[in-house]
Order: C-alpha cells, then sequence, then structure tokens
C-alpha cells in the first residue's frame, strides 16, 4: 500500500509544472509560512553558482558527515530516482518519510490555493526537505538553489550560516539576463547582513559585483577563491593532487578520487567554506577528518567512472563543457576518445558543439535523443556537428542504444575511452538503464 501511494505521488509531483506565478521566493516564503517555518531552527548553508554547485554541496556535506554531524542536503535536479534531492547523512529519505512529508506540503498547498498562491514543482519539494530534515534533527543543512538565487525558492530561509557562491556562467539568460554582471547580481542575492559568504573570483565583472552587493549586504567576510589559490600537483587521470594556499591552508595539500580537474576548484570552495564556519566558532575542523572527507566525496554524473574507462558528466553549458574537454583530456592523455553527446533546445548549444569538435580529443561522435520534452533533435544536433566536424558521426533514437553502440566502439578502438556528456537529463538515462541491468 505505502509503495502504491509513493508511485502515485511521484506521478502527481511529475504533473506540477516547474514554473508558476509570483516568483520562487514568494511562494516558498508563503509555504514556509504555512508550514510553520521550519527553516528558522535549522543551520543553513546556502549555495548558488552556475556550474559546481552540486559537487560543492557534496563535499561539504561529506566534511560535516566526517566530523559527526547529521546532515540534511538538497539539490537538484535528479538523475534517476527524485529522492535523490533529498538525503540525511547522504541517504535517500526513506519512501514512507517522503510521503509523510508529501502530505503536509500538500495540505499546506491547499490552503495557498485559496490565497492565489499555486506551488511549482521545486517548492513542492524544498518544503518537504525542509520538514524532513527539522523531523531528523539534522545539524547543519545544505541547500542548493533551483535557478538563480535572488528570487529562488531557497531564498526564502532568511537565516544562514555560511552563503556559498560558485562559478557563473551565462545561463539562463532569457530569466537571469545576459550579461555576468546580470546574472552575477542574482546569484549575489542570497548574500545575507551577518552571514560570512565564499565564492569563485574569476572574472572581474563578477568580482565587482560580489564585492559590491557583499558591502551592500552587510556581509562580514567575503572570501574570493581565485584560480593562483589551487594548484593541481598530479592527475592520473582516476586521481588529482592538489594544493589550497589562502588565508585558511597554507599550501595544505588534498587528493580527491577523480579525474575532474574542475573538482579542484569545486572543492577549495568547500574547505574556505568550512574554514569560514570554524572562524565563526561553528564547527571544529579536524585536518584527517577533512582530508580524508574530500577524498572519500563522490558526485554523481560528474565525471563519474559507471563503467571501466566509461565516464558520464553533466556539463550543460559553455563553461561547463570548457571544464569537460580539459578533464577529458587529462583522463585520456595520448588515448583516443569517443564521445556521446545530447543537449536540451533552451542551451547554448552550438557553441557547446563548437568547443567540442574544436577540443581534438574525440575520433567519433555518437548523438542520441533523450526522453525529456526540452531534449534538441538528433538531427539538429548532427548538422551542427558536421558543420563543425568531419570525424565519423553516427545518431540514435535512444540514448542507452547510443551508449551500447559507443561501449562497443571503446572495445573496437584499442585503449580507447567513452565519455557521454552534454545534459544531467542524459546522465541520468544512462544511469537508470545501468542500475536496471538494461
Amino acid at each position: 500500500m505505502a509503495e502504491n501511494r509513493y508511485c502515485d505521488i511521484e506521478a502527481f509531483l511529475d504533473t506540477i509544472p516547474q514554473y508558476a506565478g509570483e516568483s520562487g521566493v514568494v511562494r516558498a516564503g508563503a509555504l514556509l509560512e504555512e508550514l510553520g517555518h521550519p527553516e528558522k531552527t535549522l543551520k543553513i548553508i546556502h549555495v548558488a553558482g552556475s556550474n559546481g554547485k552540486g559537487s560543492v554541496c557534496a563535499y561539504l556535506n561529506r566534511i560535516l558527515i566526517q566530523h559527526g554531524f547529521r546532515t540534511g542536503l538538497f539539490t537538484s535536479p535528479h538523475l534517476v530516482d527524485v529522492r535523490e534531492r533529498i538525503r540525511i547523512d547522504n541517504e535517500m529519505v526513506s519512501k514512507s518519510d517522503f510521503v509523510q512529508a508529501f502530505d503536509r506540503v500538500h495540505s499546506a498547498a491547499k490552503r495557498l490555493q485559496k490565497k492565489n498562491i499555486t506551488l511549482a514543482y521545486f517548492d513542492w519539494l524544498f518544503g518537504m526537505a525542509l520538514l524532513l530534515f527539522v523531523q531528523k534533527q539534522a545539524d547543519f543543512v545544505i541547500l542548493e538553489t533551483g535557478l538563480g538565487g535572488r528570487l529562488d525558492a531557497t531564498n526564502a530561509v532568511q537565516n544562514p550560516v555560511l552563503s556559498v557562491i560558485t562559478t557563473i556562467s551565462l545561463e539562463h539568460t532569457a530569466v537571469l539576463g545576459d550579461t555576468l554582471s546580470q546574472i552575477a547580481k542574482e546569484k549575489a542575492g542570497i548574500l545575507k547582513q551577518g552571514v560570512s559568504a565564499v565564492y569563485s573570483a574569476k572574472e572581474p565583472e563578477v568580482i565587482h559585483v560580489m564585492e559590491q552587493t557583499a558591502e551592500n549586504a552587510g556581509v562580514p567576510v567575503l572570501e574570493g577563491v581565485t584560480p593562483a589559490d589551487y594548484q593541481i600537483t598530479k592527475n592520473t587521470g582516476k586521481c588529482i593532487d592538489f594544493s589550497l594556499h589562502n588565508g585558511y591552508y597554507k599550501n595544505d595539500c588534498f587528493s580527491l578520487a577523480t579525474g575532474a580537474v574542475y573538482q579542484a576548484e569545486n572543492c577549495s570552495l568547500a574547505l574556505t567554506g568550512a574554514a569560514l564556519l570554524q572562524k565563526a566558532g561553528i564547527l571544529q575542523l579536524d585536518e584527517g577528518k577533512v582530508r580524508q572527507a574530500v577524498f572519500e566525496t563522490c558526485w554523481e554524473g560528474r565525471m563519474e567512472e559507471v563503467e571501466p574507462d566509461i565516464y558520464i558528466d553533466g556539463a550543460h553549458n559553455p563553461e561547463g563543457i570548457e571544464a569537460f574537454i580539459r578533464s577529458a583530456r587529462s583522463i585520456c592523455g595520448k588515448r583516443p576518445a569517443v564521445l556521446l553527446f545530447s543537449v536540451v533546445k533552451d542551451k547554448n548549444f552550438e557553441q557547446m558543439i563548437g568547443m567540442l569538435a574544436a577540443s581534438g580529443v574525440f575520433t567519433h561522435y555518437i548523438i542520441v535523443q533523450m526522453q525529456t520534452k526540452r531534449h534538441l533533435a538528433g538531427e539538429s544536433i548532427e548538422e551542427l556537428f558536421a558543420k563543425y566536424t568531419s570525424a565519423p558521426l553516427t545518431e540514435f533514437d535512444e540514448s542507452f542504444d547510443g551508449y551500447l553502440y559507443g561501449k562497443k566502439l571503446q572495445e573496437e578502438i584499442p585503449d580507447s575511452v567513452l565519455f557521454c556528456t552534454g545534459s544531467l537529463y542524459l546522465a541520468g538515462e544512462i544511469k537508470q538503464k545501468l542500475q536496471n541491468g538494461r
């Protein structure tokens, strides 16, 4: 009976639109009031940005768990199971807990409907997550924003203990603005008075926006992590050693169980965030536990090795693709590589395809169609690849058929590597088939 109820709820949630009237922060604010403000009893770390949010959340989550804290983790999107979005101590919540939390939000949603407030899909899960984090007595909660920051549902939280902003790039330009400065302003909207913050400090216009917003908001400590702060000292393609040198770490060395070079920056942001919490007297860090935590961190769908020499990566915008190419190059070395690709139609897909073709990393391309309504037609992707490269192109209607063909190619080409990228939806479809034995 409980299983049937869970399946019904899952189906119901899938019918809820991604967008609704008002802004996410207004809708979520009304929802939190209906729920009795569960967020007010929680120590919340708020994470925004264009790329790397999930990975930074994962590093912070593991650091806190390693120090004996119970954590709540709220991220999006999910790859296979909607409960991936709501985790306690990095484990998905049970179906029965999910059902109970849904029922409470459902009751609140009915009351809000009478006030002409309709919740969007993300709002439901956000409310459910906070209820479960209170129920499970989480010591710390890590919240990843959905879209943007200033108007995002998660920004209804007024009392975080730390704000983190990862790399910022041109994304969702129709909603967030079409310049880096405009997008940075939206992301910087999570900065709050009295709350220390750490951010990725690379582009001058982003640095200017962050410093100005932090000063206006009354942020006590704003730490920028620059590319000069961390240095990769070794990359075997499976593991990375890097050193971090800033106001909190003095050329301290850390090892990561990944070949994804972009994780050195994400981990540095998380490490600096943890140090800010220590500086504020909120936690006490143990050097050995921190090192062990970051080495043990694995974030699914981000340069994840799903089978020997087969990697899936959720890069879905030009900056993500640039980081993906750097990582793929370091993993391959001089070995040949096959690329499986798909993309959703509201991304800057032509630039992404041009970058992949120009990289010189890949000898064969496989184009697949995803099941999401937002997918870009395979023929359109194929035409663009043909515009930028003369390498062999093969197209499949089903993503997993393309995966199986890529695996066959990888076995036929000596010492080659298969990479799958372009969308987290693609990563999810492949992982689901692999899990189902498919």
